[in-house]
């Protein structure tokens, strides 16, 4: 039986300039998904003039959202590292490049690089209920490497060897 348990998963984010020794993820939100993995399409299509279909690759970057607990150290350190990539006046963000780690309980390890955090609250937001919403965070990333199997694990040696001959 394949175990689909996500119980025990960690995120390790760096970035260049905000936090080049990194912190890491561990109070997800209960009221949102922990962390979400926008799908991506590799590939584009054209329709041609006598009916036949062109298709191309084409580069595209991965998204992906984290929600935490409001007020938790880990809702803290992405504020600071959105508020360090939000411009005001008189102020001018430095230039940050953002890392992402993630540990999945089964050994499987992805690792997403070239990236910044693009969206998330500078303040907390309230529920109908009463309660406070789990604050969510969108990265986007330019590169991603790593493998959730050892059958992709191959797969990405054998691509790379291909890719070189």
């Amino acid at each position: 039986m394949i175990d689909i348990s996500g119980f025990g998963a960690s995120i390790t984010v760096l970035a260049v300039q905000s936090f080049p020794v990194g912190f890491s993820l561990s109070q997800f939100a209960d009221d949102q998904d922990p962390l979400a993995v926008e799908d991506i399409e590799a590939t584009a299509y054209e329709m041609l003039m006598d009916g036949s279909i062109f298709i191309f690759d084409k580069a595209v970057p991965v998204k992906l959202m984290v929600a935490v607990i409001p007020g938790s150290s880990d809702d803290i350190n992405l504020k600071i590292l959105l508020q360090s990539r939000k411009g005001a006046a008189s102020i001018i963000p430095l230039p940050d490049v953002t890392s992402m780690v993630i540990s999945y309980p089964d050994g499987g390890k992805v690792i997403f690089t070239n990236g910044s955090i693009i969206k998330g609250p500078l303040a907390d937001s309230i529920q109908l209920s009463g309660r406070k919403k789990g604050n969510v965070y969108t990265f986007v990333f330019g590169s991603f490497s790593g493998a959730q199997s050892a059958k992709q694990v191959i797969s990405g040696l054998v691509q790379t060897f291909t890719s070189l001959l």
